[in-house]
């Protein structure tokens, strides 16, 4: 491939990025709080599955450490993304104790979370199956106590449930 192309294609790729954001953004700020609410959750939800995941994969004889790797990126990646979430709801209502609580909590959680993937970074590089399943089970249910501090969160807030999506 010429190098001209290769700058097109990248620049075609970047710009489809760009809008995909830009819209993504749009879509946020039209729904305001509950969408970052609901999509908080989601990350969160995601991170609790790859936490699963590479539980279940370290039971497994002789894990190698690459779909290890991956399910901790992807772990790390949803905190990151669940983090950025939870400080634009932290916004919302300066003034909602009980919300900036439940919000406080949660930011405590992500800090040993994130601290829990750079512990099985490290387990995996070192080949230690024992650490690494213990150390995704912490997150695992870490990521059940931040969930269910979602869940007053979703009431101090006042977010009710979203109907689902109606079927075409």
């Amino acid at each position: 491939m010429n190098l001209k192309l290769a700058t097109t294609l990248t620049v075609a790729a970047m710009m489809l990025v760009s809008a995909g954001q830009s819209a993504h953004a749009q879509v946020g700020k039209a729904l305001g709080h509950d969408y970052n609410f609901w999509e908080t959750m989601g990350w969160q939800h995601h991170a609790q599955n790859q936490a699963r995941s590479l539980y279940v994969y370290s039971q497994t004889p002789q894990p190698a450490a690459a779909p290890a790797t991956e399910h901790v990126t992807a772990a790390r990646a949803s905190v990151v993304s669940a983090k950025k979430n939870l400080a634009e709801l932290k916004k919302v209502q300066p003034d909602n104790k009980e919300a900036q609580a439940s919000i406080a909590k949660i930011e405590e959680i992500q800090k040993t979370l994130l601290a829990h993937c750079d512990k099985a970074d490290k387990a995996i590089a070192g080949g230690k199956q024992d650490e690494i399943a213990a150390t995704s089970a912490d997150m695992y249910h870490d990521l059940d106590e931040a969930n269910a501090e979602m869940a007053k969160l979703q009431k101090a807030l006042k977010i009710e449930k979203p109907a689902p999506p109606k079927k075409k």
